[in-house]
Order: structure tokens, then C-alpha cells, then sequence
């Protein structure tokens, strides 16, 4: 008699197909390739991470506002715009500026002899006068003065001092100190001359004027002989007076080819012989002549006024040739500051000091 088998139980059967079925998914787990199960982490690995990078050149104690929002960077831009430098970078910059940064200090070739309200040193007897900001300490004195202002204007954007170079006694020697390259720049109410930029570079005008005279009444009246004044003028004869080392010596020599040059160590020195009859006429720029009169209105029984309006006597910074990236840089700081002076505007901005030195 043949038996038939039994039908296995369930119970028994079941842990044999999980066990198969575990196993094939193993296999298909290591079959797959590793970019399918990447894809979950990938949005999580891509995401930017805050992260900033502050150069060394800048001030450590700059603080740059900032937060992350929907993964973008927000920053205040009163924060960038606040941030100064630490150390100057000047490894590429020009030879001209970067000796000046280097060094801490701007070298500034000016006449010996105070001329406000140009230059001058404080005293007791001519104090400065005006915004104390402007003056420069150097050399336990106190310069102030608008030359004086320029050169901190300039040297402030450089961020350096004002050292002063003051052994010239003439405008000339003024200019030499730079054409040997003894100072990075004169200012020092200097006249542009063809003669001087033939050795040194001048910077765009910051005073425009006029060529004037003062002529001795008495002395002029003598050349008139029953002629219009103004054909005297560009006739005149005699000795004129003019300061020692000016441009006004080349000035004399091109407008009155007849007249003598009269060279005198200063100002008064001119006036004084213009006065005493010694010469026929000072010569100087129209914001001197007026001052002279202004200063002492009696003067005028002396002396008569002349303003040669067919001349311009442009005064100007001067700067070695050599220093072409500063002679831009000085440019571009008249013009940014609208530095364009006149006789005029110079007696009503310093009307106090001009009539009381």
C-alpha cells in the first residue's frame, strides 16, 4: 500500500521564503550602483556653507555683519563702508607714491621767508588765524596758511605727514630743492615758468592772477611826456624792482625789454625803493599790488596801480619730472576739492590776515 506525503505546514515553509527573499535583496542591494543611494545626502552635501575670509591687509577689528537666509550671504554695507586699513598694501603702486607712503611723511620744499597768508610760522606778532584743522605742527612750530592747508590736504589723503623743507631763500632755490630731489614736492606760491619746466613737472594752477605794478607817480610822470598811459607803460624805462630769484625777473626782461632789473631780498625791500623813487615801478602779481595799497591806504598819494590784463601769473605745485604718478595724483586732489583761486577770492578769504601782516 502506498502512503501519501502530508502537506508541510505553513509555519514551516515561511521562514524558508523570507530567508530567500532577504537574500535577494542583498543581492540587489550590492548589484545597484552607489549613485542611486547618493542622491538622498546630495542636497545635504551641496549646501554652501558660511564661511569668510578677512585679508590681512585690513583692520582686524573690522566686523562684517552677516547671517545666512535661505543659504544666502546678508551683509550691511554700513559695515564694508566703515572698514580702514590696517597696513597699506604699496608692493604695486607707483615708485613716487609708494616711497612717500613708505617712508610716513611727505617732504615739502617752501620758501624760507613767511609770506601770508601763504606760509607762515605762529607768533605772537602774526598769529595764525582761521580753521585749526588746516595747520600743521612740525618742528615744534605751528604752519598755517593755504599752502600750508594744501600740503595737509595732500598728505592726509596719503596718510602721512608734513615734513617741511625750508632752507631755500628764493623761489628759485625752492624749485632746485626739488629738481635735486631733496623734496617730493614745493609749495611755496610758486609762478609756472618756461624756464623752471625745463628741470622740474608743475601741477595744474590753484591761483590764477594778474601781472601788476605799482608805479611811482612822481617817476612815471616824468616818461609820460603828453603819451596815453598806457603807451608809457609798454614803453617804460628805468629801473624796476623785483624780488630776488622770482619769476618776475624773466617777466621783466619779456614785457619791458628797456627797463633794469632791480633785484631786492624781499617785498618790502621792492616797495621801499618804489617808494623812495629809486625805481620807477614794482612788479609783482595783482594780489600783492592790492594788498600793499590796502594795507595802507595813504599809499596811494606814492604809488599808482597798474593791473596788466593781458598777462596770467598761474601759481602751481612743483614736482620732480620723474614723479608722474603724483604730479596725476596732486591733479586729481585740486580738482576733486574745486582749488581754483583768484586774487579776489583769496582777499576775501583771508582779507584779516593779508591786511594785518
Amino acid at each position: 500500500m502506498i502512503e501519501k506525503n502530508k502537506p508541510k505546514p505553513l509555519s514551516k515553509i515561511f521562514p524558508k521564503i523570507l530567508v530567500g527573499l532577504i537574500f535577494a535583496i542583498i543581492i540587489l542591494v550590492v548589484a545597484l550602483p552607489s549613485e542611486v543611494f547618493s542622491t538622498a545626502t546630495s542636497a545635504i552635501a551641496s549646501r554652501p556653507s558660511t564661511r569668510m575670509e578677512i585679508q590681512p591687509n585690513y583692520n582686524d577689528k573690522f566686523e562684517l555683519s552677516a547671517g545666512v537666509e535661505n543659504n544666502n550671504i546678508k551683509v550691511d554695507p554700513k559695515a564694508i563702508e566703515s572698514r580702514t586699513l590696517l597696513a597699506e598694501d604699496t608692493e604695486m603702486y607707483p615708485p613716487d607714491i609708494k616711497r612717500i607712503i613708505e617712508r610716513g611723511y611727505m617732504k615739502v620744499a617752501m620758501k624760507s621767508i613767511d609770506s601770508p597768508p601763504f606760509f607762515q610760522v605762529d607768533s605772537l606778532e602774526y598769529p595764525c588765524k582761521g580753521d585749526p584743522n588746516k595747520f600743521v605742527h612740525y618742528d615744534d612750530k605751528i604752519f598755517c596758511g593755504l599752502d600750508v592747508s594744501l600740503s595737509k590736504g595732500i598728505a592726509d589723503e596719503l596718510g602721512v605727514e608734513v615734513h617741511f623743507i625750508r632752507s631755500a631763500n628764493t623761489f628759485n632755490e625752492t624749485v632746485d630743492l626739488v629738481f635735486e630731489n631733496k623734496a617730493d614736492i614745493a609749495i611755496s606760491k610758486i609762478s609756472r615758468t618756461l624756464s623752471r619746466a625745463k628741470k622740474v613737472s608743475f601741477s595744474q594752477p590753484y591761483l590764477t592772477m594778474k601781472q601788476s605794478l605799482l608805479l611811482n607817480r612822481v617817476q612815471f610822470a616824468k616818461q609820460l611826456s603828453g603819451r596815453r598811459p598806457e603807451i608809457a607803460i609798454r614803453e617804460l624805462t628805468g629801473n624796476i624792482g623785483v624780488i630776488e630769484g622770482s619769476s618776475y625777473v624773466g617777466n621783466t626782461i619779456q614785457k619791458f625789454p628797456k627797463t633794469v632789473v632791480r633785484e631786492q631780498p624781499s617785498w618790502p625791500d621792492v616797495l621801499e625803493a618804489a617808494r623812495n623813487g629809486e625805481i620807477v615801478a614794482a612788479y609783482r602779481d595783482e594780489l600783492e599790488v592790492k594788498r600793499a595799497i590796502l594795507q595802507d591806504p595813504s599809499e596811494a598819494i606814492n604809488f599808482q596801480t597798474v593791473v596788466l590784463t593781458d598777462t596770467n601769473d598761474f601759481v602751481a605745485m612743483v614736482l620732480p619730472w620723474q614723479s608722474l604718478h603724483l604730479r596725476e595724483y596732486v591733479d586729481d586732489y585740486l580738482s576733486a576739492n574745486n582749488i581754483d583761486f583768484t586774487a579776489d577770492s583769496l582777499l576775501d578769504q583771508f582779507r584779516d590776515l593779508l591786511l594785518d601782516t
